[in-house]
């Protein structure tokens, strides 16, 4: 990823585009409805503002450990940096294995976060007075909490996708069918991997298709596959291994979520 606005200093910014800047002004005015809002239904309001944003800065700083995307080949030949964070990037991962905080990135995504946050408890907080929150018991009160915040919240994996290397045409053909073989072969995905994110593709040798005599037993490409769990956390990684024609998987193999995906076969 390239650094798309000209003129900031070396190492403010490392994803941020136009795009995200115009979207940050839109985030600035929901931030401004909600905070007025928030004033005009409670004296507390200025303790909602402060808790949400910290929750918010919460969010971003955990995101940049919980949501890893390593230097990949995945439709970069020549090798792509890699990067942390999410929902927007806010840290370049180097070919070295260096992690670089962009100030500008983190407060995009600190500004997005926060502007979802606000939202969420605009939500709460109609949804608790419909349902008489003030004259409900206490185990009550804990059950509404759980359906309307920490429920979604767990299982927003099956529907959101985590970051993950953008791949088109035959790359993207080998994942679908990688990730479809580690759903419905070997049934990864379940009550504890929620849902399973590219990390690399790694092609083995030329699509034996185009060859005179293709060894059809052999491994043609591997792609590397990383599982989460309830609340986006991660759980394991996996490398699955295609044949020839890249429609069949041969093996799945659990590998270490930390280091190289490839550290245990031949380079």
């Amino acid at each position: 990823m390239q650094q798309l606005i000209p003129g900031m200093p070396e190492g403010f910014s490392y994803f941020a585009t136009w795009r995200d800047v115009a979207l940050a002004l839109g985030g600035l005015l929901a931030i401004s409805f909600l905070i007025i809002w928030w004033r005009q239904q409670t004296r507390h309001w200025l303790r909602v503002v402060l808790i949400t944003f910290l929750l918010a800065f919460g969010f971003s700083f955990a995101s940049i450990y919980l949501f890893e995307v390593p230097p990949y080949f995945a439709g970069c030949p020549a090798g792509c940096n890699g990067w942390r964070g999410y929902p927007l990037p806010v840290a370049r991962i180097t070919q070295e294995g260096q992690t670089q905080i962009g100030l500008a990135d983190f407060g995009l995504n600190l500004l997005l976060l926060w502007t979802l946050v606000l939202l969420a408890s605009l939500l709460g907080r109609i949804v608790t007075t419909a349902v008489g929150w003030e004259e409900r018991s206490r185990r009550s009160q804990v059950l509404i909490l759980f359906l309307l915040f920490a429920a979604p919240w767990a299982y927003l994996p099956r529907f959101l996708d985590p970051p993950q290397p953008l791949t088109t045409e035959e790359e993207l053909r080998l994942v679908n069918n990688a990730r479809r073989a580690a759903e419905a072969t070997y049934g990864i995905t379940g009550l504890w991997v929620q849902r399973l994110a590219l990390e690399d593709v790694r092609v083995l040798q030329p699509n034996p298709l185009l060859e005179t005599a293709p060894d059809l037993a052999g491994v043609r490409s591997q792609i590397c596959l990383r599982g989460y769990t309830y609340f986006y956390l991660p759980w394991r990684r996996y490398r699955v291994d295609l044949e020839p024609t890249g429609v069949t998987a041969l093996d799945l193999v659990e590998v270490p979520l930390e280091g190289s995906c490839w550290q245990d076969v031949a380079q």
